[in-house]
C-alpha cells in the first residue's frame, strides 16, 4: 500500500489548513504565558522591580522620617524607584540644620510578592567613611506607602533604623537656578551651593577646587517624572575626589514640593555615585 505524503507537501489548501491550525497554536501558547525551553523567564519583569513580581506597587518618589527603636526623629528620608528596579535613598539625621551631610543608599529592588521585596547588595555611603555593604527587606509596599528594613548599615548616628516613608508626586521643569547645598562623600561640602541648570539639563559648577559638569536627562517609561543624573569632574590636584583620575557618577534628579517654610514651591534631589557606591547628593528650592 503506498503511503500518503507527509501533510504539509499535499494539496495546497491542506498545507494553507495545516499553517492556520498550527498559527492558532501558538498564539493560544502565548496567551497563556507559555515560553519554550530556552527562553530566560527571571530577567527583569516589566513594573517597579528588577526580578520577579510584576505586579510590585512600589514606584517612584517616597518621603517619611526615620524611627529609632519605635521612638520617631525630626528626621527626613527620601527614595526613588526607577521602572529599571534601580532605588536610592537620602537620609538626613535632621531638617533643622543646612550643613547636615545625607546618608546616601543604592541598590537593586527584587520583588518577591505585589508588597514585598529584597535588596540583596544595598551600598551606603556616609560622610568621611568607606562605602559599606548592607541588606535591605521591604514590606507592605503599595503606590502609596511601604516599610523597608536596613541590616548591616547603621545610620550618621550609629543607630540601625526601619523607615516607613509615603509616596509623593514628583514634578518636571528643571531649567532655572536651584538655592541649596551640595555634598560630597569625600570629606567635602558647600552647605550653600545654587547651581543653575539650561533648558537642556546642564549645570557648570564648582565646589572646594572640584570642578562639576552635569547633566540631567529626563528619563521616559515612567508614570513618576525623574532625570537620569550624569556628573563628570576632571582631574584636579586639590579635588578631594579626583586629585589622580577624573570621576564620573552617574544616578538620578527629582523634583518635589518643597516645604512650605522655605518660601519657595519647588524641591531638587540629585543623587549619584561612582562604581564603588561613593556619592554626591545635592538638594535645592526653587
Amino acid at each position: 500500500m503506498t503511503s500518503s505524503p507527509p501533510l504539509l507537501t499535499q494539496h495546497p489548501a491542506r498545507r494553507r489548513w495545516a499553517a492556520a491550525l498550527l498559527l492558532a497554536a501558538v498564539s493560544l501558547l502565548a496567551a497563556c504565558g507559555g515560553q519554550s525551553s530556552g527562553t530566560a523567564g527571571n530577567g527583569p519583569q516589566s513594573g517597579q522591580n528588577g526580578s520577579g513580581d510584576s505586579s510590585f506597587a512600589m514606584s517612584g518618589a517616597y518621603q517619611g522620617s526615620v524611627t529609632y527603636l519605635g521612638v520617631p526623629y525630626t528626621s527626613d528620608f527620601l527614595s526613588f524607584l526607577t521602572p529599571d528596579g534601580d532605588w536610592y535613598g537620602l537620609y538626613f539625621l535632621t531638617t533643622t540644620s543646612a550643613s547636615v551631610y545625607p546618608d546616601i543608599y543604592t541598590g537593586k529592588v527584587f520583588a518577591n510578592s505585589a508588597s514585598s521585596a529584597t535588596i540583596a547588595s544595598l551600598k551606603a555611603s556616609q560622610f568621611g567613611k568607606p562605602v559599606t555593604t548592607g541588606s535591605a527587606e521591604i514590606s507592605g509596599s503599595s503606590a502609596l506607602n511601604y516599610n523597608i528594613s536596613l541590616t548591616g548599615i547603621n545610620l550618621a548616628n550609629s543607630q540601625a533604623a526601619s523607615f516607613s516613608p509615603n509616596h509623593i508626586p514628583t514634578l518636571s521643569g528643571i531649567s532655572g537656578v536651584w538655592e541649596g547645598g551640595l555634598r560630597d562623600s569625600q570629606n567635602t561640602a558647600d552647605p550653600t551651593m545654587n547651581l543653575s541648570f539650561s533648558e537642556d539639563g546642564t549645570s557648570t559648577s564648582s565646589y572646594a577646587h572640584c570642578p562639576l559638569n552635569i547633566k540631567l536627562t529626563q528619563a521616559s517609561g515612567s508614570t513618576h517624572p525623574y532625570y537620569m543624573a550624569r556628573v563628570e569632574i576632571p582631574l584636579t590636584s586639590f579635588c578631594p575626589r579626583t586629585p589622580v583620575i577624573s570621576s564620573v557618577l552617574e544616578g538620578i534628579a527629582f523634583i518635589h514640593a518643597a516645604p512650605p517654610a522655605t518660601g519657595k514651591s519647588r524641591r531638587l534631589e540629585i543623587i549619584v555615585v561612582d562604581g564603588s557606591g561613593s556619592g554626591i547628593s545635592f538638594r535645592g528650592d526653587k
